[in-house]
């Protein structure tokens, strides 16, 4: 049975392109009851209708700016 809120330190993510879906792990750092060390992981499938608000919402609270894109012109004559 999975534990309703597990709650533990990022540590760790990777993201697998599968096309118009992803999958992200996330690794976490726990603490047991002994008080130990353990280290967690966790797969989320992802479409990408679900990653970019997501996306835009850590750019949000964090006050990063967003990449900019830039055209293939632009990558070319750019100074």
């Amino acid at each position: 049975m999975v534990d309703p809120l597990d709650t533990g330190a990022l540590v760790g993510w990777q993201a697998n392109d599968l096309g118009s879906r992803m999958v992200l792990r996330l690794q976490t750092m726990h603490r047991t009851e002994e008080n130990e060390r353990e280290l967690g992981e966790s797969a989320v499938l992802l479409d990408r209708n679900q990653a970019v608000p997501r996306a835009d919402y850590l750019y949000e609270i964090t006050d990063e700016p967003r990449p900019k894109r830039y055209s293939l012109l632009q990558m070319l004559f750019a100074n």
